[in-house]
């Protein structure tokens, strides 16, 4: 038999009024409670108010604490809302036939704001009900990002370019929880603010493998033209072909998307394969505008292409990127 703890010292009870409840801050990092107070399930859940709504989580934090994600200091004696952020904002839009008069709080003390996250995780968590957007979006918030493109929401494309470009750092391609997103957003989130910059929810389906494909893209030359490449991509910028027939290499993208014997099924052994050929597009537009390389006829080999994405790429003197496309030419 193992032995038994009493962990109840580690917490207590105390009796807090609504009006309390209401002036709690937000833990640093929460999911879209705003959205979710909306959602049909919620308002079947909240919609009576019963005994057991009114028992949420707090916390104090009993040390001065300095988040380096967000710049900010949080002094001792800090208290923030754990748990009961959507319930808050249920019944602060007036959803519920009643609010409570006051509520039973599960307090906790924490010494610091990583402390509190990980207190946060264990009521809301990717195995209980929150699902990875809202992972995603705690995340983001943790990191003060908010994007208006709730697509970017969606980690499929995120982790994959994190695994591609440093195995070493993220070796997961999938089920990460919310700190590990806020390492992933963070490596990627000049990235992700540019993709969040401009309109294109809408305009063109983008499969995850081409979102994988083009922060790898942003990431490697962060620049004015692979940013212009991105966004005509994106926003399904079609340009003619030349007077030899050739079509640019954002608009062979496009036209690959657009076909309808396509198949971007996103999965485990197509993910790999697909990026890479996106890559080879996107790389060959790149060299198009900066290195004035004719356009080709059609797609060449783009064995290898992932390689040169990653962090610590090969040299480019030993493996150029004119080399990979060089069949097409």
């Amino acid at each position: 038999m193992k032995p038994k703890k009493d962990l109840t010292t580690q917490y207590r009870v105390v009796e807090m009024s609504y009006d309390k409840f209401k002036s709690l801050p937000n833990c640093p990092v929460q999911r879209n409670h705003k959205k979710r107070a909306k959602d049909k399930k919620t308002r079947e859940k909240l919609s009576i108010l019963q005994p057991q709504h009114c028992i949420i989580a707090s916390a104090t934090l009993t040390e001065k604490s300095y988040d380096p994600s967000n710049g900010v200091t949080y002094l001792a004696g800090s208290e923030f809302l754990v748990d009961a952020h959507t319930r808050r904002e249920f019944w602060g839009e007036n959803l519920s036939d009643a609010i409570p008069e006051k509520l039973t709080s599960l307090h906790f003390d924490v010494k610091s704001i990583t402390e509190l996250r990980d207190l946060y995780y264990t009521f809301d968590n990717s195995a209980n009900t929150e699902k990875s957007a809202d992972l995603a979006y705690g995340a983001c918030r943790y990191l003060n990002t908010n994007l208006n493109n709730h697509k970017l929401y969606q980690v499929t494309g995120l982790t994959w370019a994190a695994h591609f470009y440093d195995k070493q750092t993220f070796p997961k391609t999938s089920g990460y929880d919310g700190n590990g997103l806020i390492v992933l957003y963070s490596e990627f989130n000049s990235e992700i603010k540019f993709l969040d910059s401009f309109q294109w929810d809408g305009k063109i389906d983008i499969p995850h493998p081409l979102k994988t494909a083009s922060l790898l893209f942003l990431k490697k030359y962060n620049n004015s033209e692979s940013k212009e490449i991105v966004k005509r991509v994106f926003t399904d910028d079609f340009q003619g072909k030349d007077n030899e027939g050739r079509l640019d290499g954002v608009t062979n993208l496009l036209c690959w998307i657009k076909n309808k014997d396509s198949d971007f099924a996103a999965n485990f052994n197509t993910i790999p394969d697909l990026s890479g050929k996106f890559l080879y597009w996107l790389n060959q537009a790149y060299l198009e505008k900066t290195q004035k390389k004719d356009r080709v006829y059609k797609k060449g080999d783009h064995s290898g292409m992932l390689e040169l994405y990653r962090k610590f790429a090969p040299q480019e003197e030993e493996t150029p990127l004119t080399q990979v496309i060089s069949s097409a030419t």
